[in-house]
């Protein structure tokens, strides 16, 4: 008589390696699909000046795959003010430019000129959201900031909030800036998922063309390097922030807001007046006194 147990388990084995298999190709567009939650704004043309920005401007980062490019918040250094480098901030995963609005104006005003671009399929940029193309909108979003700097040799810090944190790790392996500021990061997807559904967080989320992973990237990058932690961020547990900074050599400096959630962060003034004068310390120009500390 066949034994009942090879006849159940021949079946199995098929489906699961029939599974695994079409979720090589099923699984990517899927990701992508559902993974990017673009956040659009009222007005795509929308002017940094209707955001209460008036020393900025609404500008353009040319694309070769685009004739309108990536829409950009351009804020050059101030007349009266010092010039104390560039400044690129890179948003979250379900947000736009104007949520990085409130570090960016108090930066241009602390000497940097700063430059908040939308990735494709955010914002008002034109394009679907991949995760080989805003990696690809990061990079030459970076090269249009150094090319915008008068003088070529001037710092450029780099900062990333939530998903703009593995961009701003890539960057930084590649182009080591002067400092790399990483706001409520993450070390892979696969542990996010894990500490917020209590599962086994596959490792295909780290495997995909979905993968962000910035701790890959960011452990590579020499330095010097903040880590922001909002003490409420129900997105990003305090173990995965932990973990994060951990993995960093030399160790970062830390800024903490106990009383900040994973987006509030972005515009509180504890985090943008700690960001700013540290910032400042490490490129040489005057600061006030209220730097990061280290662990």
């Amino acid at each position: 008589m066949r034994n009942p147990t090879r006849a159940v388990r021949g079946p199995i084995v098929v489906i699961l390696l029939a599974t695994a298999v079409s979720g090589c190709f099923v699984r990517t567009p899927l990701t992508e699909r559902f993974g990017f939650q673009p956040k659009p704004m009222r007005d795509n043309r929308a002017t940094p000046a209707s955001w209460d920005w008036s020393s900025a401007t609404l500008d353009t980062i040319a694309r070769n795959d685009s004739s309108v490019g990536l829409l950009a918040w351009w804020g050059d250094v101030t007349a009266g003010n010092p010039v104390c480098g560039g400044a690129l901030l890179l948003h979250g995963k379900g947000k736009n430019r104007a949520e990085m609005m409130p570090l960016g104006r108090a930066l241009q005003a602390a000497g940097y000129a700063v430059l908040l671009p939308d990735y494709r399929g955010y914002g008002g940029s034109e394009g679907t959201p991949t995760t080989s193309g805003v990696f690809e909108d990061a990079a030459l979003s970076y090269r249009a900031l150094r090319s915008r700097l008068a003088d070529s040799a001037a710092p450029i810090v780099i900062i990333g909030h939530s998903m703009g944190t593995a961009l701003a790790a890539r960057l930084s392996a590649q182009h080591a800036p002067a400092a790399t500021i990483y706001m409520s990061p993450f070390t892979r997807i696969s542990a996010v998922v894990r500490s917020r559904a209590g599962a086994i967080g596959p490792r295909l989320f780290d495997t995909t063309l979905f993968a962000f992973n910035p701790l890959d990237d960011a452990a590579k990058v020499p330095g010097r390097a903040m880590v922001v932690v909002a003490g409420r961020d129900a997105l990003i547990s305090r173990k995965v922030s932990g973990a994060f900074i951990a993995g960093l050599t030399p160790a970062p400096a830390i800024l903490r807001d106990p009383g900040a959630t994973h987006n509030s962060v972005l515009k509180s003034p504890r985090m943008i007046a700690g960001i700013t004068d540290s910032v400042r310390a490490w490129t040489g120009c005057a600061v006030s006194g209220r730097a990061a500390s280290t662990p």
